[in-house]
């Protein structure tokens, strides 16, 4: 088993399902299948580029380049020809904005935290941290670093400004940090069971996360009107 197995199993049958499904239904117009849409966008190009820059030089290593700009050009063009003044309409007065924001800066807080603990004790010292074996630098922590903590913190703080991108981003975030989750998830319990000592500490936070993520996606999606409609 490699690293990324697990995050093949995610991405076949859960991240492909839920791209497929959630384009057919941004093609129809829908705000829900629009913010799922560009969440599941941003999970193909979060993974893929991060394959493309963690990885040894493999034959799949174009492939690999193809998703990451495919998937940065769609979102791209999906958030360019958003109408912002139409979306701030279509999202309710229900909308979660304070526990929205909350989760964002905790998931952002949470990111922060586990990377600042792989390498803060490393610096100073002649020796790569141990999660970095193998490896010239750390890349997974450096996207998540640069990356996820950044965006996550940015969306709480739109959401609690009530800035209608905040609105916007605030259920894609939680699609990505589901999909991060997941993969964790399932890394934790497939090394475990081929190790027989299973991070149950790790498993129980990144499940936590997991599952709130889920129930406040279903009620942001919950307080979008169903008359939504964002036909062009």
């Amino acid at each position: 088993m490699t690293g990324g197995t697990p995050w093949d199993f995610v991405r076949l049958f859960v991240g492909i399902p839920v791209l497929v499904a959630s384009l057919v239904i941004y093609l129809r117009g829908s705000l829900r299948g629009t913010v799922v849409f560009i969440g599941s966008l941003a999970s193909f190009l979060y993974q893929y580029l991060l394959w493309t820059f963690d990885w040894a030089y493999n034959a799949y290593f174009l492939g690999y380049v193809g998703v990451f700009a495919l998937s940065l050009c769609t979102l791209g063009m999906v958030l360019a020809g958003m109408d912002l003044s139409r979306v701030r309409a279509e999202m309710s007065e229900r909308f979660p904005v304070v526990t929205a924001a909350s989760f964002s800066f905790a998931a952002g807080g949470l990111l922060l935290f586990k990377c600042l603990g792989e390498i803060i004790p490393s610096i100073g010292t002649s020796p790569m941290p141990a999660t970095a074996t193998g490896y010239y630098t750390m890349v997974d922590q450096a996207l998540d670093l640069g990356l996820l903590v950044p965006l996550f913190i940015l969306v709480g703080i739109l959401l609690l400004k009530r800035n209608t991108i905040g609105y916007l981003l605030s259920a894609s975030t939680l699609i990505l940090a589901m999909t991060v989750g997941l993969s964790v998830v399932a890394g934790e319990l497939m090394l475990g069971l081929s190790t027989g000592h299973v991070n149950t500490a790790g498993i129980a936070v990144f499940a936590f996360f997991l599952i709130a993520a889920l129930a406040l996606l279903v009620k942001v999606l919950a307080s979008v009107r169903r008359t939504s409609s964002l036909g062009q």
